[in-house]
């Protein structure tokens, strides 16, 4: 998935990283860098290759 297709990140995505656990926002697109935010206001600079968009609500814990 590459910044820019059709199918690529956009600022406002739910993702979730291969390094930090839970959902996270897309805030910024540095190429080839992304910066993502979880709820919690937590950023983080991580490699777009590293992420994986979500296509669903993330599960609400009980």
């Amino acid at each position: 998935m590459a910044i820019g297709d059709d199918d690529g990140l956009m600022v406002g995505d739910l993702v979730v990283g291969m390094t930090e656990p839970g959902p996270f926002t897309i805030v910024e697109i540095r190429p080839p860098n992304v910066v993502i935010e979880s709820g919690a206001g937590v950023r983080r600079v991580i490699r777009e290759s590293a992420v994986r968009k979500v296509d669903a609500a993330p599960p609400v814990a009980r």
